[in-house]
């Protein structure tokens, strides 16, 4: 498995050498070589006006309301309708709580360690990047593809606004997500190379992977193959266990949430939703997203690390299927299956896969099978040797 684990590792540094060198030789903003593009650079000196949040689906199923009562300040979570989303953006809104909170801190000094990042994270500013082509847009901000002009090196920054910050009392998320991403390093996790903030805005320096979304992969190509799923479905088991194992669950995995890079190799990104349990504590927040959330989240009650692998299923069962497996047209419908497991196979649906998500989504948490063992199920040896 640690032989596995190295060459997992050589090929994403391989191909993140690739990555870097492929985008070195192309137009950064695709159309204008070597030019900062006069509206985006305005956008970024200026505040954005803030419009309506962007999520990559119009199904209802993709939407969410939902009272957070761990935390007790009374706001709505909810998903917008929007097509035009990119994952590494959160797509959130929170209301209508309101009050007075000190300022966001951020440092511009602060970074991971030197050795992680192909950019020294020493007190950056806007002014070292070139900004390219816009990625996406959400409630605190926008992303952008960017260049180092020290390094070249090509990456994600993703700029938010601290008076939306502030306003939805989220300082506390944002700077958790910080210090998580900040402290992973993996093959299959998307890296965070630094932070800076100025007067208006914090900035998230991340990893750029060319390929984009899985779920734009899914919409426009449709299901995936079992050779290809198979190989999705260990990557992110791996991702997955690797956390698990720094006692740190995810609690939004979905196909908007994965970004692809070369030779398909796929990397969670958006951690806005993650936590840090060291101790193993039963959590309570009330997160994620409708499709994905397991019979312990839609009772209320306290869960663990095991709504990732519940997750896990509900993404295995979508890359083959190309639908989420407990989709109804209204919330209380969704809901309603997934608390009684009615879960339903098409006939296309191989009989190795249909028993590795069996096992994932089990509805007690203790009866779902393990991370380790989902990289040894028959499903993904069988495929392995195509990969």
């Amino acid at each position: 498995m640690e032989h596995d684990s190295r060459i997992q590792s050589q090929r994403a540094r391989r191909d993140s050498l690739m990555q870097r060198n492929m985008l070195l030789s192309m137009r950064l903003n695709h159309n204008n070589a070597g030019h900062i593009p006069s509206k985006a650079k305005a956008t970024l000196r200026t505040k954005a006006p803030m419009g309506k949040t962007w999520r990559a689906t119009n199904s209802p199923q993709r939407l969410m309301s939902m009272k957070n009562s761990s935390q007790g300040s009374g706001w709505n979570y909810q998903r917008s309708t929007d097509k035009n989303s990119h994952d590494t953006e959160n797509a959130r809104v929170l209301s209508p709580h309101r009050a007075q909170h000190p300022q966001i801190r951020a440092s511009p000094k602060r970074g991971i360690r030197p050795s992680l990042s192909p950019i020294k994270a020493k007190s950056m500013s806007l002014d070292d990047f070139d900004i390219g082509k816009k990625l996406g847009k959400g409630k605190f901000g926008r992303v952008y593809c960017v260049r180092h002009k020290k390094t070249g090196f090509i990456c994600a920054l993703k700029a938010m606004e601290k008076s939306e910050i502030v306003h939805y009392n989220v300082q506390k998320q944002i700077r958790r997500e910080v210090e998580i991403q900040s402290s992973l390093n993996h093959p299959n996790l998307t890296k965070l190379y630094g932070f800076f903030h100025d007067e208006k805005r914090v900035y998230l320096v991340m990893e750029y992977l060319i390929n984009g979304e899985l779920y734009k992969r899914l919409k426009s190509h449709g299901p995936l193959n079992d050779i290809l799923a198979s190989f999705y479905v260990y990557q992110m088991a791996d991702a997955l266990d690797f956390m698990h194992q720094r006692n740190i669950i995810h609690r939004d995995i979905k196909p908007e949430n994965i970004l692809i890079g070369f030779n398909n190799v796929i990397k969670l990104t958006d951690f806005g939703w993650s936590v840090n349990n060291p101790h193993n504590v039963k959590r309570k927040t009330l997160c994620g997203t409708i499709d994905y959330l397991s019979p312990e989240l839609i009772c209320s009650r306290e869960y663990d690390d095991k709504v990732d692998i519940w997750a896990l299923g509900v993404l295995t069962y979508e890359l083959i299927t190309n639908s989420p497996p407990f989709e109804e047209d209204s919330d209380a419908l969704t809901h309603k299956r997934i608390v009684k497991g009615d879960l339903r196979f098409p006939e296309s649906v191989s009989s190795d896969a249909r028993d590795l998500i069996l096992k994932l989504l089990k509805h007690k948490p203790q009866d779902r099978i393990l991370l380790k063992d989902v990289k040894k199920h028959p499903w993904i040896l069988k495929n392995r040797p195509f990969w």
